[in-house]
């Protein structure tokens, strides 16, 4: 008997500081650096190799560049949702129609996973749209008092079940399973 492959998951995986910001007002996540340990690489690095697409808006994609220098993606197929920018010097796509559509879509090619690196309101809206299947929170041992939240809007209850927790050095990681 022939089983059929596991389908492309959408993972929202990030850090945030434990008062629930994922960056800083002005988009920074320099907080992080110091916080930075071999446990949290290794993690960082078994995940990077199950995915083979990554999606983020145009703020998170801006601040990679600005942070790393260049696109830290290369090697994997990044697409980039953006109304105002129109083409990059990298291996990304430029998407400017529906979030949603264009993930569902992407959600039925062959491949693996597909990380959603970043983006409060794609996040949010790829949530009502029931199209993220799995969170990866990495809680930093920090309280920013102000700045990105994770969810960009209200959204109506969105159960989630616990799958994995870890210590990653002075940082807990949390693995859940979005229930819709």
């Amino acid at each position: 008997m022939m089983t059929e492959p596991n389908p492309r998951k959408v993972i929202l995986y990030l850090a945030q500081s434990l008062d629930g910001f994922i960056a800083e007002e002005d988009g920074s996540t320099a907080w992080l650096a110091a916080l930075n340990s071999a446990e949290a690489d290794n993690a960082y690095q078994e995940f990077y190799r199950g995915v083979d697409t990554v999606v983020m808006g145009r703020k998170t994609y801006q601040q990679s560049l600005q942070r790393a220098g260049t696109y830290p993606y290369q090697e994997k197929q990044g697409y980039v949702f953006s109304k105002t920018l129109h083409d990059t010097d990298d291996r990304t796509t430029v998407v400017a129609g529906n979030v949603s559509e264009f993930i569902r879509q992407l959600k039925s090619e062959p491949g693996q996973n597909i990380w959603l690196v970043g983006g409060a309101d794609i996040f949010t809206e790829l949530l009502k749209a029931q199209l993220v299947d799995e969170l990866i929170l990495t809680i930093a041992p920090v309280l920013l008092g102000d700045g990105v939240s994770l969810v960009s809007t209200n959204l109506t209850d969105i159960p989630l079940t616990l799958k994995q927790t870890r210590t990653l050095g002075q940082l807990v990681e949390l693995t859940y399973q979005i229930d819709y």
